[in-house]
């Protein structure tokens, strides 16, 4: 599994997440589910935007050099 999807799964099962404690709690008010939306979308798109692939090593660079020829 490549990075982006576990970027996409982790952040969809944290939105879920948020979800279901929203709905566990009852939250009705429009205040409540503004503050709810917050802490489901701000901390999984900064995880998104954040979190990038670690840089390639030497040996991937060397390996991706003799097996283009």
């Amino acid at each position: 599994m490549n990075l982006k999807n576990v970027k996409l799964t982790l952040a969809a099962a944290y939105v879920v997440g948020v979800g279901g404690v929203a709905v566990a709690t009852g939250i009705t008010s429009g205040a409540g589910l503004v503050v709810i939306a917050a802490l489901a979308i701000l901390p999984a798109g900064a995880m998104l935007a954040l979190w990038n692939d670690p840089p390639q090593t030497m040996s991937e660079t060397i390996h991706n050099q003799t097996t283009r020829r």
